[in-house]
């Protein structure tokens, strides 16, 4: 119920903004009608204290509580939280752009080199190798590097997908491999339909997979791995001889340095050496004075 307004001096109008101050902590709806009673009442009053009461409602109004400043914050906090955890992967885009990229064309290209792991040199020799095998045998082998598996680690299980998404019936896939290299771990994998495994051969494949690309890729020498990998492949879909793992190299495990022993033997030896030439270079100068001196009449005679 609403009173008529009636100004409040002294000691009655601190009492009356303390009862303001414990209205503003009353429901919303209630606040909202004190705060309009205030305000027509605020039209009749003189203009000083009306000012009052309606700064410190409006101020009252405006202040954020504790629990929209709790809420803001949490809000940031999750804001926070999306930025640094959902941040995107660049692995990951590697593996989805290789599945997203459309199958190489016949005649046209062969390499998907996503890591950038082959010169313009190899590049070239492996496309013009791969296209005189289609066009000789119909087999259509692709070259596909990648820098880091995330989603499917299994080098051999991402190899299916992307022949999979490339080829999806065994009528296109049949003649049809892939040959992955994987940068970070340092992992090969040969996947294909019936007619290419069976082609290639399983002791080939295990030989490449076991000594081609793990010899080289020790080295850092990725072209030679894909290269001498797509030399062996095309010699047995054409039926040629194959041309053999490569030789891995073997360091030397001699000794480069002497023994404390040995050390020590030829520090005694110089050490002789060097005690002679001082002795020589002392003594035989004296014996060759005192030879000059001994021969000497004028210095007998002094």
């Amino acid at each position: 119920i609403l009173r008529p307004f009636t100004p409040i001096k002294g000691s009655a109008a601190m009492s009356a903004t303390m009862n303001l101050a414990a209205s503003a902590r009353a429901p919303v709806a209630v606040s909202a009608k004190r705060n309009v009673a205030l305000r027509r009442a605020a039209s009749t009053r003189p203009a000083k204290a009306g000012a009052s009461v309606v700064s410190c409602s409006a101020s009252r109004d405006d202040a954020p509580g504790p629990m929209k400043r709790l809420a803001s914050a949490v809000v940031g906090l999750g804001a926070a939280s999306a930025l640094t955890f959902c941040a995107p992967n660049v692995a990951t885009a590697a593996e989805l752009e290789i599945l997203s990229t459309p199958a190489p064309q016949s005649g046209v290209g062969y390499i998907v080199d996503d890591a950038g792991l082959l010169s313009r040199a190899a590049s070239g020799s492996l496309n013009k190798s791969l296209k005189a095998l289609e066009d000789k045998t119909g087999y259509h082998v692709n070259v596909i590097t990648v820098k880091k598996l995330v989603f499917e680690q299994d080098p051999f299980a991402f190899g299916d997908k992307v022949l999979e998404k490339w080829y999806p019936t065994l009528e296109e896939g049949n003649l049809k491999g892939n040959l992955l290299l994987v940068k970070n771990t340092k992992e090969g994998a040969i996947v294909g339909g019936p007619a290419f495994l069976q082609g290639v051969g399983n002791d080939v494949l295990d030989s490449i997979l076991s000594k081609n690309i793990p010899y080289n890729v020790e080295d850092e020498k990725y072209g030679e791995a894909l290269t001498s990998s797509v030399a062996r492949i095309a010699a047995m879909l054409e039926g040629a001889a194959d041309p053999g793992p490569p030789n891995k190299f073997e360091k030397s495990k001699e000794k480069t340095y002497k023994t404390k022993a040995e050390t020590s033997d030829k520090r005694e030896v110089f050490s002789n050496v060097v005690i002679g030439l001082l002795i020589i270079s002392f003594v035989v100068p004296m014996v060759q004075y005192f030879g000059y001196v001994a021969g000497d009449p004028d210095f007998d005679g002094d």
